[in-house]
């Protein structure tokens, strides 16, 4: 397997390559310290994962996301970022991210987020997006779902995306949309990452 270490701190990338180096899966790490290098990387070396950080040399904040999603459109993209702030997860991951690392993470927790990606995984530290202290918590208690808006939310867990959730029931993406708008309202949360906080408290595993 190959990786992208995308990050401008050369101290930082030495330290993920020593961690990642120890993995017998892992053959080759290419290295880049601003976009266009790590941009060229992506389509000409092929990684099948990336691991990018939000800002550095040529990168416009989220929208560096994106331009790596239409080189490499295959590769799941884990940000490690200094940036803790929980808005900065939601929009990493509205951004194409599938998932997202503070870089005073443990070696041991970069491994299970690599491992969780790989197989289409979503990893975020449920610190990084817990509600703040006293804020209302999403209503969690006893979904009512029906059977299929269970399926889906299973799927999503599982890291599916709309399209693939579509394919794998034999309905139209629009109808899952619809179910994911429902399973929302019947959790009480207002995005994707909060709905997968959501099915860990009330036990539901993917499938």
């Amino acid at each position: 397997m190959r990786v992208l270490i995308a990050d401008d701190h050369a101290i930082f990338r030495q330290g993920l390559r020593a961690v990642l180096g120890a993995l017998s899966e892992i053959k080759a790490i290419d290295e880049a310290g601003d976009l266009e290098t790590a941009l060229g990387f992506a389509v000409a070396r092929r990684p099948e994962i990336i691991f990018l950080d939000l800002r550095m040399p040529g990168m416009d904040g989220f929208s560096g996301i994106g331009a790596f999603r239409r080189r490499n459109a295959v590769a799941p993209i884990l940000i490690l970022s200094a940036s803790e702030d929980r808005e900065d997860v939601f929009q990493a991951l509205a951004a194409g991210a599938s998932g997202y690392l503070a870089k005073s993470a443990p070696a041991s927790v970069i491994v299970e987020a690599l491992r969780l990606v790989l197989v289409g995984g979503i990893y975020v530290p449920r610190e990084l997006v817990s509600e703040p202290e006293g804020a209302a918590r999403p209503k969690v208690g006893a979904p009512r779902l029906t059977e299929r808006q269970t399926e889906v939310l299973h799927l999503i867990v599982g890291g599916h995306s709309n399209k693939e959730i579509a394919h794998r029931l034999g309905t139209s993406e629009g109808t899952v949309k619809a179910h994911v708008a429902a399973i929302m309202r019947q959790l009480g949360v207002r995005n994707r990452v909060q709905m997968l906080l959501a099915a860990e408290r009330v036990g539901l595993r993917s499938l």
